[in-house]
């Protein structure tokens, strides 16, 4: 059943892939992903007894001459919604058979491949076929005890160029690699001892001097009635070799491209278990590959190949040098990558063998098959020490003054800002202060001396203040404290004057001893009643207020232009 939804184009395509199939049971058929891959054929494609094509593309069977053609129709479907061509099949290459590509992915999620025999579509005038012969694969000789040839079939001479004149009475090991012959005469000696079969993958000498891989197989026939010989059976596996062969030449690309790669990497199996890691990695994690502080007599293979079956190592175990915080937030990445097939980036600590600290993100990805399940995870390891720790230099000038190491202006305010905009009914209150009689200092010691007198002021501030409360430096002589949650504005008095208090004790500075005090403005508001800005400016008022009576003691802005003077007595009174 086609959805209402689908279009007509892609309707019309669908329904003229059911009528391919209808007419042409004894057709072949595969499901295409978009990749051009081999994929199940879906059960919503209605089938009349049509076999399926295995393999990984159709194009892998198609002759090479032919596979030009085949590229063409795919672009041609792409962009069509359906095609048709005349190829060739490597199963039969003498043979045309017509290649129907057709996209019924928004009926059934892939696109079709129907190959059609040519004798269901008659012949083709219009193309003219060549005569394509296929190399033998298998073919045989007989041997004598000795090894020397008393007969070889036609097949033998068509896959090795040699006349069966060349070969009778004459020995096969010249004709077998140089490399290969020790092997080639252990296994001429078992089957003589045992009569049993024997089997040896080796090269043989073509006439032309090339190379052939073939799986030899020696049975024993000598001195039985009607047979004295050994038969040797000869399978070409030079397909098999060579794709062997540039596995491993991509293999030995890759672990070169993954050492010389700046990151480290990390390839863990779905349980967690360690397949490959590079020594990028142990760079990065000042670790060995056991995991642990670095060891000088460590004899792992330093390529990061996986470790021999049934030494599985949990991936923690290498990264041992995390730390416990950096531990748990990788494993707790790579739980939610295994489980849900998701990316996810930590940033850890790290602590090397002598206690320095560096700093590394980790960008885990999850390895998917083509049908959605994780296989495994890849982590991308990369060194951001040098890159944090300027980050959090940044972080540091934007945030504190440089000389007092108090918050600077912005950041202070930006703290004065989140508290006042929280959706509780918390009440925060401020304390706005200005220095007496600093200038003084500066004309008489210098802007030195001024400076280590912030500084100590600085100092004095926090200690007179709570523990969760902010200092920040406005700029100049002025500080603003910041009181968070407090329960009234009595404390916010107390708090005030136990910084007065500090501020009028003597400061012993380099160059001399000085006295001064402060000017202090209190305001107070309750989350959402009103803005940083004015309250900052209610206690601003409060601060002139409190210098213009020249006393010293802290003034509360209650309401409006409404100020009152702090009682100390009364504070000392309910304590």
């Amino acid at each position: 059943m086609i959805p209402e939804s689908v279009d007509e184009d892609a309707r019309n395509v669908a329904m003229a892939a059911e009528a391919l199939l209808r007419d042409h049971p004894d057709a072949l058929i595969a499901g295409l992903a978009s990749n051009g891959l081999i994929v199940p054929v879906p059960k919503t494609v209605g089938l009349w007894g049509q076999l399926s094509i295995e393999g990984r593309a159709v194009f892998d069977d198609v002759v090479a001459s032919d596979r030009k053609t085949v590229a063409e129709l795919w672009v041609r479907v792409q962009r069509e919604g359906a095609a048709a061509g005349k190829v060739r099949m490597l199963s039969r290459p003498s043979s045309w058979v017509t290649l129907h590509f057709l996209d019924t992915r928004d009926v059934h999620g892939v696109l079709l491949c129907v190959i059609l025999p040519s004798d269901q579509e008659g012949e083709d005038a219009g193309v003219e076929e060549e005569a394509v012969v296929a190399a033998p694969r298998f073919c045989s000789l007989m041997e004598d005890e000795g090894a020397n040839v008393l007969e070889c079939d036609d097949a033998f001479t068509a896959m090795f160029g040699y006349t069966a004149e060349e070969l009778m009475g004459k020995s096969v090991l010249d004709q077998i690699h140089p490399e290969d012959q020790g092997r080639a005469v252990e296994g001429w000696l078992s089957v003589l001892s045992s009569r049993r079969a024997q089997q040896t993958r080796l090269r043989r000498r073509r006439k032309d001097g090339t190379w052939l891989w073939v799986d030899t197989t020696l049975h024993n026939y000598l001195n039985q009635p009607d047979r004295n010989y050994v038969l040797v059976e000869i399978i070409d596996a030079s397909a098999e070799m060579a794709a062997q062969e540039a596995l491993q030449e991509r293999e030995e690309l890759l672990r070169r491209l993954t050492d010389a790669m700046p990151v480290g990497l990390l390839h863990v199996d779905t349980g967690g278990n360690v397949l490959y890691s590079n020594s990028r990695l142990l760079d990065i994690l000042h670790s060995s590959p056991q995991g642990g502080a670095p060891r000088s007599d460590s004899t792992e293979d330093a390529s990061g190949a996986a470790p021999p079956a049934g030494s599985a190592r949990p991936a923690r175990a290498l990264l041992s040098a995390l730390t416990e915080e950096g531990i748990a937030a990788f494993d707790g990445a790579l739980a939610e990558v295994l489980a849900e097939g998701i990316d996810r980036d930590v940033e850890v600590d790290v602590v090397a063998a002598r206690g320095a600290r560096g700093r590394a993100l980790m960008s885990l990805r999850a390895l998917l098959r083509q049908d959605g399940e994780v296989t495994g995870a890849i982590t991308c390891v990369l060194d951001i020490t040098d890159s944090a720790r300027a980050r959090q230099e940044l972080e540091q000038r934007a945030t504190f003054d440089a000389l007092t190491h108090c918050h600077n202006r912005s950041s202070i305010l930006a703290a004065l800002r989140r508290e006042l905009e929280r959706e509780d009914s918390a009440m925060t209150g401020i304390l706005y202060l200005d220095l007496d009689d600093f200038k003084p200092v500066n004309d008489s010691f210098g802007h030195a001396a001024g400076d280590e007198l912030l500084a100590i002021v600085a100092e004095r501030l926090r200690i007179a203040s709570r523990g969760n409360d902010d200092v920040g430096r406005l700029g100049g002589d002025e500080f603003l404290v910041l009181l968070r949650d407090i329960p009234g504005a009595d404390t916010a008095m107390r708090v005030a004057e136990r910084i007065r208090a500090a501020l009028r004790a003597p400061f012993e500075l380099s160059s001399a001893t000085v006295e001064l005090g402060a000017s202090v403005g209190v305001a107070c508001a309750r989350a959402s009643t009103t803005t940083a800005e004015e309250l900052v400016k209610r206690s601003d008022s409060a601060m002139y207020r409190s210098k213009a009576q020249q006393q010293g003691m802290p003034v509360l802005a209650t309401s409006g232009r409404q100020f009152s003077a702090f009682d100390s007595r009364a504070v000392a009174g309910r304590r």
